[in-house]
């Protein structure tokens, strides 16, 4: 085995930083079969290396761009290379891309590293990209290692240059993110583009605006099953791609399927009720979607709201796992503490007992070897004893030297048995010893079991006052929702002013309107009563009435078309609120709509206004074609009458200018009132998002505190129920060796008194 830290040792096989970095894949290989590949050595290496990672990476990526347009006889775009530069000098300043991308290189995909957090990004977007450009570079990143992001914005790739860009997209095991908005991409594009959705398991985000990819449905299809292959991506942003609701059906089929995606984006399409419906039916299989934008594509409010519904369910789902997978994570953290407390703890009792069996073991042979010489001693005096009486019964005669050798004998067995009293004495001393140090283990548990005790009452006065600070931050929270509500009145209270406003304005104009009907109708009743008074003198004026009546009607088609061309205006303001409506944020839509309706009330009231005047003109009109046969009289008067007619019709203009610029200061005042609700919404949000936070905090705190205290106490247990089987093993060998003890004493006493029969 070689191992990359001994660099002193010869002829032996160097790695270099480059290769490393160009072939991570065969390194892997390599270090799996035939190297101990030290992780920790190469960072050491490569923190104190005045080379720089980056720079070797860009260079290679550089050089291999440059090599590729020499074999195809391509000469590179200056715009290019000047983007590979900046990210090579970019590169230079900083430390931790450099570590994960030649850590993910060297480890391969047997190390998890994260990098979409941490990265180097290349970024070619408003840089016209060639299709041979796009082929050069899909060859590039089929084996690139170093590039995290990707960004091709606005660099009209086209269908030909995205269908050579795909291959190495499919390929590339290192990109998180990929940018390909406003590209002109269309049918064979989405093509590609499932393709590499099927292929590349690496893309965590996609950006797709501003294409036209759901203009041919067959080739979405293709698209839609990619998304369903792909186990990976999580944010992927379709907005203004022309979808209709059978792209959109393809596409939520697809997404019963996928359950990694978290947010699609797919507004402004043209996706219709059919693809709002298919999106409901779509929620109710898949339920790790948690974020999907639908405005902008005449989706109905009922719809909306069942949407919004189930996202919402979705999204209490994804907290709920999120939160057990950090509980699941704690608790695992705790267990494996508590393991390697539990191992350690049971390595010193087995230490102890370990010792506890040498001391046991050295005095039981000790014991075993002083028995064994009484043995041989009590065998040598038996045998004596059986010589003795051999020669008792063959010889009856020597009996008295008989006697005084039995007295002899019988002085050496009272030593002995003294010899054995005494031997007896040693081995009580010893089992007092082996229990005052029986007694003085125990003490020493009693103390660690009392030290636990402690530890668990601090526990719980810890636990009491998390409680405490639960409850004050309980009562703040209380204080908060009552500041949201004085807010949320307040909000009420400008609302309902700003109606009333608005009723006492209608109210006025009203009012305006009525008493210019009843100046009307005094000034015709007046000028009937004239007309009577005055009819021989009308008749002699009637060819001045007939060429005033020529120059009224020309000015009433001047009239005319005025009011048409204001009408034209009118709703070209409509059209561009509405154009610009669309653009703006969904929240605002509801207010704008609002805003739409008082303009069209305003503008219906202007219009029943002018048809009553124009009511009026027909009817002097009328009134004049009768009086056609009156005397030449009447056409002074008539005159007269035409210049109050003016009078009045100037009034009525100026009227009119004043209450539309009236409409509009109240409507810019009520813009005003609107950004401050949104604003106070925006703030009660905000309040109401921190206040989850808090609870889920506090939740998380309260039920790793329980946590630890039934931990603690199921460890006291254990503990207990060693220390009782500690006492039961202690006690079992004590009863042995005093049973040991006994049938040795009982064994020694029962061959001396056999001399005596």
């Amino acid at each position: 085995m070689l191992n990359l830290g001994e660099r002193t040792k010869p002829k032996q096989q160097s790695l270099d930083v480059r290769n490393i970095v160009n072939c991570p894949r065969y390194v892997a290989v390599k270090t799996n079969d035939y190297f101990s590949l030290n992780v920790k050595w190469f960072s050491r290496l490569l923190e104190a290396s005045p080379v720089n990672s980056h720079n070797y990476a860009m260079e290679d990526f550089r050089s291999n761009y440059l090599r590729l347009c020499k074999e195809n006889n391509l000469n590179p775009q200056e715009s290019v290379l000047n983007q590979l530069k900046q990210v090579r000098h970019s590169g230079t300043h900083s430390k931790t891309p450099r570590g994960n991308a030649l850590a993910s290189s060297i480890l391969g995909s047997s190390t998890k590293i994260d990098t979409g957090v941490v990265g180097v990004t290349l970024d070619l977007s408003t840089t016209s990209l060639t299709a041979q450009t796009c082929a050069i570079l899909g060859e590039a990143l089929a084996k690139d290692c170093l590039f995290v992001e990707l960004k091709l914005s606005d660099c009209m790739i086209g269908d030909d240059g995205l269908k050579l860009l795909a291959p190495g997209l499919c390929t590339n095991v290192a990109l998180r993110s990929l940018d390909l908005k406003g590209n002109n991409l269309r049918g064979a594009s989405a093509e590609a583009l499932g393709k590499v959705f099927r292929q590349n398991h690496s893309l965590r985000r996609v950006c797709l605006e501003w294409n036209s990819l759901g203009l041919d449905s067959d080739r979405f299809t293709l698209l839609a099953e990619g998304i369903s292959a792909n186990n990976s991506l999580e944010r992927l942003d379709l907005r203004n791609n022309q979808i209709s609701h059978d792209g959109a059906s393809e596409l939520m089929k697809s997404l019963q399927r996928n359950c990694a995606l978290q947010s699609v984006d797919l507004r402004w399409n043209n996706i219709g009720i059919v693809g709002g419906r298919s999106a409901l039916a779509m929620l109710q299989y898949n339920k790790t979607l948690t974020d999907l934008e639908l405005s902008g594509n005449n989706i109905t409010q009922d719809i909306v709201k069942a949407i919004d519904i189930a996202m919402q369910h979705n999204l209490d789902r994804a907290n709920l796992s999120n939160e057990h997978q950090t509980r699941q994570s704690i608790m695992t953290r705790e267990i494996k503490q508590l393991r390697t407390e539990k191992k350690q703890q049971s390595s010193d009792l087995l230490h102890r007992i370990d010792q506890q069996n040498d001391f046991h073991d050295k005095t039981r042979r000790d014991t075993i070897h002083k028995i064994y010489q009484l043995q041989e001693a009590l065998a040598e005096r038996k045998s004596a004893f059986n010589a003795l009486n051999a020669k008792l019964s063959k010889t009856e005669a020597e009996l008295l030297l008989v006697n005084q050798r039995s007295r002899d004998l019988s002085e050496l067995l009272e030593i002995s048995r003294k010899e054995n009293e005494a031997l007896v004495v040693m081995h009580q001393k010893e089992l007092q010893t082996q229990l005052g140090e029986k007694a003085a283990t125990e003490s020493k548990l009693l103390q660690e079991t009392s030290s636990l005790k402690d530890r668990s009452l601090h526990l719980e006065t810890k636990s009491d006052e998390l409680d405490r600070r639960c409850q004050n931050q309980q009562d703040q929270i209380y204080e908060l929702k009552e500041e949201l509500a004085s807010s949320h009145a307040q909000t009420k209270l400008q609302a309902t002013q700003a109606e009333e406003r608005l009723q006492n304005e209608r109210q006025r104009l009203r009012d305006q309107q009525r008493d210019v009907e009843q100046r009307h109708i005094s000034e015709i009743h007046h000028l009937r009563e004239s007309s009577e008074e005055s009819e021989r003198a009308y008749k002699d004026r009637i060819s001045k009435l007939e060429e005033h009546r020529r120059h009224i009607e020309e000015e009433m088609s001047k009239l005319k078309n005025q009011h048409l061309t204001e009408r034209l205006g009118l709703e070209e303001q409509i059209l561009n609120t509405r154009q610009r409506v669309k653009e703006e944020e969904h929240q605002r839509m509801k207010h704008l709509e609002d805003k739409i309706r008082l303009l069209n009330n305003a503008k219906d009231d202007l219009q029943q206004h002018h048809s009553q005047q124009m009511q009026t003109i027909a009817e002097l009109q009328s009134k004049n074609s009768n009086y056609t046969l009156e005397v030449e009289s009447l056409k002074r008067t008539l005159e007269e009458l035409n210049q109050e007619v003016a009078c009045k019709n100037n009034e009525l203009q100026a009227e009119v200018n004043r209450v539309k610029l009236n409409h509009s200061k109240q409507l810019s005042k009520m813009e005003v009132q609107v950004q401050d609700m949104e604003s106070l919404r925006e703030r009660c949000s905000a309040l109401e998002l921190q206040l989850t936070d808090q609870t889920r905090r506090h939740r998380a705190e309260l039920m790793d505190r329980d946590n630890e205290l039934v931990n603690t106490r199921d460890r006291m247990r254990s503990q207990e129920i060693e220390y009782s089987r500690m006492q039961e093993e202690e006690a079992q060998r004590a009863g042995m060796l005093q049973a040991a003890i006994s049938g040795y004493l009982v064994s020694s006493r029962s061959p001396a008194a056999t001399p005596r029969k």
